[in-house]
């Protein structure tokens, strides 16, 4: 599968959504069956269902690129694009593949990453490209109830007196710097910004992402769990270029918690079984 090492700036960034959301789904699944909570179990077992599900139709945006009079199978083009690749060739943000560790860092990723990706789907509703307009704008809908859902436990920790408070804060400051990643510049953004692709720039979405949690969080007085690089420039919120000068996610660069946790144990079944359907 090294054909997805190095493919074309549409395709590029659509694996990078559906990387994304696969693997949140994925680390989220993990929650099923030892939530602190029934209702919780069900909650994040439904999330993790609806992210995965996102992600397929992402890939099959690719997959009927690739065969456009449809003369081919696509359900096995997207299972290809979802379990296939070799490690290196996945493009989600570092962020989504940490493992859950406990609840309070689940729920201030589950947070920081929603957040972020109704920022993308609101942008990319506006894309010249009608396929992804209509996708974006669909999935906008559902993303919006994970952000009520992470949005109510956020409240609920912050107020929930000192420890419900601290052991967020603790998740926010191990979250956070990881969550600017989200907003990596894809390679040949500015290729997809002429192309009407993608209607703005990554680091245009991070300003409005933190438009929306820097204030939450000055709100709830965690605005220190803000990572340092992020600073004020008059009244808007800035990160240096600098800060993506080493290539990461975006670009196939992960960690062990990847190639040698998320990775195996998700396309285990898949290679134990070469060209199986289901």
């Amino acid at each position: 599968m090294n054909e997805y090492l190095t493919v074309d700036p549409r395709t590029a960034m659509l694996l990078a959504i559906a990387d994304d959301e696969l693997i949140t789904g994925h680390r989220h699944g993990h929650w099923t069956g030892v939530a602190p909570s029934l209702e919780e179990d069900l909650a994040f077992s439904t999330i993790s269902q609806d992210e995965i599900n996102h992600a397929d139709v992402w890939y099959s945006l690719i997959a009927s690129a690739r065969d456009p009079e449809g003369t081919g199978d696509a359900r096995r083009t997207v299972d290809e694009l979802g379990l296939g690749r070799p490690p290196e060739a996945y493009r989600h943000a570092v962020l989504c593949e940490r493992p859950p560790r406990d609840f309070a860092y689940t729920l201030a990723r589950h947070w920081a990453y929603d957040h972020a990706d109704v920022v993308r789907l609101a942008v990319l509703a506006d894309s010249e490209d009608a396929e992804i307009a209509a996708v974006a704008t669909k999935l906008l809908h559902e993303e919006r109830y994970h952000v009520e859902h992470a949005d109510h436990w956020f409240r609920r920790l912050a107020h929930g007196g000192d420890r419900a408070a601290g052991e967020l804060a603790a998740g926010l400051e191990a979250a956070l710097p990881e969550a600017l990643w989200l907003f990596e510049p894809l390679p040949e953004e500015d290729q997809l910004i002429a192309d009407g692709i993608l209607p703005a720039y990554s680091a245009a979405m991070l300003v409005r992402w933190l438009e929306i949690i820097a204030p939450a969080l000055e709100a709830a007085d965690l605005g220190g769990t803000l990572p340092a690089d992020v600073q004020m420039s008059g009244s808007n919120w800035v990160l240096p270029e600098s800060h993506f000068a080493e290539q990461g996610g975006r670009y196939g660069n992960h960690t062990e918690d990847f190639t040698e946790d998320v990775w195996p144990e998700m396309t285990h079944l898949y290679r134990a079984h070469p060209g199986a359907t289901w």
